[in-house]
């Protein structure tokens, strides 16, 4: 069995991967902002709604430890979206006291919305390479959303 060894990577290619990723994401930031522009909602806001659209039901320490922030924070970012009427607190019948969130018709559009300008994010990044470079850059952002480190 082939093992491939980890080498320690080069300052400069720190650096590089660094400046890179910087403008990488800013395009994801742009896409992501003018998608929840549409709908006024802040990077929080926008990811606790994708989060609540794929979790039906689940409550607000879920999203809140999903999104590692503080409880009194993850509070706020679901007050507004229920003011905006893009989620809807029920409440669970074996507890009460729980609040099960949901997505509204609205919500679940503006997450269509959001994933939308993610994607045309990514086919801008895959059209400027050719085809054996779009699937080399998917194999390696597979391989490291796969690491653990």
């Amino acid at each position: 069995m082939l093992c491939c060894r980890m080498t320690e990577p080069t300052q400069e290619q720190v650096d590089q991967l660094t400046r890179a990723f910087e403008l990488f994401t800013r395009r994801f930031k742009v896409a992501e902002a003018a998608a929840a522009a549409d709908n006024a909602l802040n990077a929080l806001d926008a990811q606790t709604l994708v989060f609540i659209g794929d979790n039906p039901g689940c409550g607000i320490g879920d999203v809140a430890r999903y999104l590692n922030v503080a409880m009194t924070t993850m509070s706020s970012a679901i007050d507004r979206l229920v003011r905006k009427d893009l989620v809807e607190r029920g409440r669970p019948e074996e507890d009460r006291r729980s609040a099960a969130l949901t997505a509204t018709g609205a919500g679940r559009q503006a997450i269509e919305d959001h994933i939308a300008a993610y994607r045309e994010a990514c086919r801008m990044m895959l059209r400027s390479l050719d085809p054996k470079e779009q699937r080399e850059l998917i194999r390696l952002t597979e391989k490291i959303s796969r690491s653990g480190s």
